[in-house]
């Protein structure tokens, strides 16, 4: 790169309405690019603007890649995708860290009342073993998390108790910690209308448990109330060994692992961190009401019972 060359680095980075440098280089001629590398290397010392490269010869073994920008501190991309996604990271990070506030005015150095009940329901709880559909909802709602209106029934007459009390029509479901899958199993019936439906359905989707694992601890039966509408979505949360607790949100329910529609978070995090996760969805427009959909009711969390 000759002297100008330079020169336009300097006045590029020093425009204020420049943020960040992304730079590709082909790597076809090497007295051009060798220059180009080394000038980009020097600006950036000059600079705390980002400064981001992307080497396009996919030979890899070029001087300039392999002894100017790889022993440098610039971050090197091979493919300009890549890059773009690393700097929408690196965005989405400082802005995250310019708006976040503490959800908590000091940090807690005792478990809090829900922390004390949920440890009660999880206790002798095997590392690894899952809890059943009832026991995680009783979880949930340890925490303030409303779940659906469920009742476990052992038996067909507890069931059509349940059903009249919730009302018609009910979701029976088969509540085992053994038998995670269960619309894979046929281990949910939608839609039971009637008393007579409510003792079939409940003695066919314990012959389908016996049938799917002969092992599997049986619960009970769940009777659930029917919600209609709505957007199948996933909140989950899971242990990373590098960065502890993290936060899963997706669209798709059941299908969420094959739509891949998910967004991550460290907590913890305010209530408008949350939102701003379902906005980073693909599927959000249909949370905002699609097709002629209403949108959803956000419900405060301390609302709820």
């Amino acid at each position: 790169m000759t002297p100008a060359g330079r020169q336009i680095l300097d006045v590029i980075l020093a425009d204020p309405n420049v943020d960040i440098l992304i730079c590709p280089i082909t790597g076809a001629l090497e007295t051009m690019s060798m220059p180009l590398a080394r000038d980009l290397v020097e600006v950036s010392k000059t600079t705390d603007k980002p400064v981001f490269v992307v080497w396009g010869s996919p030979v890899g073994s070029e001087p300039a890649y392999r002894d100017v920008l790889l022993p440098s501190d610039l971050p090197v991309f091979r493919t300009f995708g890549n890059c773009v996604r690393a700097v929408r990271a690196y965005l989405d990070y400082w802005r995250f860290v310019d708006g976040y506030v503490s959800p908590f005015e000091t940090a807690p150095t005792e478990p809090l009342p829900a922390a004390r009940r949920a440890r009660r329901l999880l206790e002798g709880l095997a590392p690894g073993e899952a809890l059943s559909e009832h026991a995680s909802k009783q979880l949930l709602k340890a925490y303030g998390i409303r779940p659906s209106r469920d009742v476990l029934c052992s038996t067909p007459a507890e069931a059509v108790r349940a059903a009249r009390k919730t009302g018609y029509p009910v979701v029976m479901k088969v509540s085992s910690p053994d038998l995670l899958h269960k619309s894979d199993l046929g281990l949910v019936k939608v839609g039971v209308a009637s008393d007579r439906d409510v003792r079939a359905t409940f003695d066919d989707l314990v012959r389908r448990a016996r049938r799917a694992d002969r092992k599997a601890r049986l619960e009970g039966v769940l009777v659930s109330e029917m919600v209609a509408g709505g957007v199948e979505t996933l909140v989950g949360v899971s242990t990373d060994p590098l960065f502890g607790p993290v936060v899963t949100v997706g669209l798709g329910g059941i299908f969420v692992e094959v739509l891949g529609d998910v967004t991550f978070r460290v907590p913890p995090f305010p209530e408008a961190e949350a939102r701003r996760m379902l906005t980073e969805l693909q599927g959000y427009p249909l949370l905002r009401g699609a097709r002629g959909r209403s949108p959803p009711t956000w419900t405060p969390w301390s609302t709820w019972s």
